[in-house]
């Protein structure tokens, strides 16, 4: 069968949802005689092959704020690229334009008796990362020091609005013929969108990449940091879904004899608040986006602690890697991490609470090395790509009952 994925989600810098791509690409090279297909934005048309599959890149601008993330912006392309590739399986990761062309597509084909199947996988929140989260935050500092009634107004204008982008994302899913969440708490998420028989697949953790035995002083003393000094670390989008700037707040608010490093890798858009908000703070150490998984996976197991605020995560793919490197994770109670993180391998607060976040950095510092064959081991027994895709293929062949594997 020929699985193509389409999603605006994958780019040179992008994070969770390119692995989950890349990962399914190379679980059907070495599992299966399937065939991908990826379709994606890009400032140009063009096209790429190679044994994991191929990739068509579709002209679409820049989403303002956001670069390098595109946005599909015409049907056309899309669905030209379904008529040449002619998919067995496509699955959405993204909802906007890319939805529709292959709705079309599909009903096309089921017309002329082709079975085809068309999957939603919910990587992404819409309606609180994109809409509720920043306008609430927004609404609170503008006016909510002001006047509770334009507050409340405020609220009340998000709530409608949010509601709007549930109402279209149910309408999305309503029309796939599977709907997936990575976790539980996602799922029942989905369900408050109105989304029913949403099936949990959760995602993956190469277990060979991240490990705690690539460890290394050599990647500390990058740092200028002891063997007894702490190491915070974030790798993943620096802006105001990731909460990243609760981090450094965080970080502001330790104690003052700390010898603990910050080191916060990735690009977005708060980028240089960050820079500026780190001026004059030695241990604060901003790193670019890191394209190398080796170097990466050194980094995570070098350092103590893998920190994250974001309150929004559907599965948490940075937080599981960092487990499996041998981090205990400190986080914010919401979202999947309530799944993923336990007082045994780390802490959640209260989200968007800098000094309950440094407290909590107290706290785990004080048990990081117990806390972290405990996280790796957990790790070993939760995550697998193996599992996720063993699931998630096997549902796909089950709607091809007629085919053999």
């Amino acid at each position: 069968m020929k699985f193509c994925d389409i999603t605006i989600s994958y780019n040179e810098k992008s994070g969770g949802i390119r692995t989950y791509i890349d990962e399914k690409r190379r679980y059907l090279l070495e599992n299966t005689d399937h065939e991908h297909v990826l379709i994606v934005p890009d400032d140009h048309d063009h096209y790429e092959h190679d044994e994991a599959g191929s990739i068509y890149y579709v002209s679409s601008p820049t989403i303002p704020g956001h670069a390098p993330y595109r946005s599909f912006w015409r049907p056309g392309p899309i669905a030209k690229i379904f008529e040449e590739v002619q998919p067995d399986v496509i699955e959405l990761g993204s909802f906007y334009v890319s939805p529709w062309p292959t709705f079309q597509f599909r009903n096309h084909q089921q017309k002329l008796g082709k079975n085809i199947c068309v999957g939603g996988y919910f990587h992404t929140d819409v309606a609180r990362v994109l809409v509720s989260g920043p306008l609430e935050h927004s609404v609170s500092s503008v006016v909510g020091d002001w006047s509770p009634l334009l507050e409340k107004i405020g609220y009340e204008i998000t709530h409608a609005l949010a509601s709007g982008v549930e109402s279209y994302i149910r309408s999305v899913f309503e029309h796939c013929d599977a709907r997936f969440a990575a976790s539980q708490q996602q799922a029942e998420r989905l369900e408050e969108y109105g989304v029913d028989h949403v099936q949990v697949v959760p995602l993956g953790v190469d277990l060979e990449q991240f490990r705690p035995d690539r460890r290394s002083q050599e990647v500390r003393d990058r740092f200028q940091a002891s063997p007894d000094d702490v190491i915070l670390i974030y790798g993943g989008r620096l802006n105001e879904e990731k909460d990243a700037m609760l981090l450094l707040k965080a970080y502001k608010s330790l104690p003052d004899d700390s010898t603990t490093h910050l080191v916060i890798l990735g690009e977005g858009p708060l980028r240089d608040d960050l820079e500026e908000g780190s001026q004059n703070l030695p241990r604060v150490h901003l790193l670019d986006y890191e394209s190398d998984m080796d170097r990466y996976a050194a980094l995570l197991a070098s350092a103590d602690i893998y920190v994250t605020a974001g309150p929004y995560e559907t599965f948490g793919l940075s937080v599981a890697e960092a487990q499996a490197a041998g981090l205990p994770v400190v986080g914010v109670h919401s979202g999947a991490l309530t799944e993923r993180v336990n007082d045994e391998i780390g802490r959640l607060v209260k989200p968007h609470d800098a000094k309950a976040f440094a407290q909590a950095i107290v706290e785990v510092s004080e048990q990081r090395e117990a806390m972290r064959e405990r996280a790796h081991q957990y790790a070993q027994a939760n995550y697998s790509w193996q599992k996720t895709f063993d699931q998630l293929v096997g549902f796909y062949e089950s709607k091809f009952p007629t085919r053999r594997y």
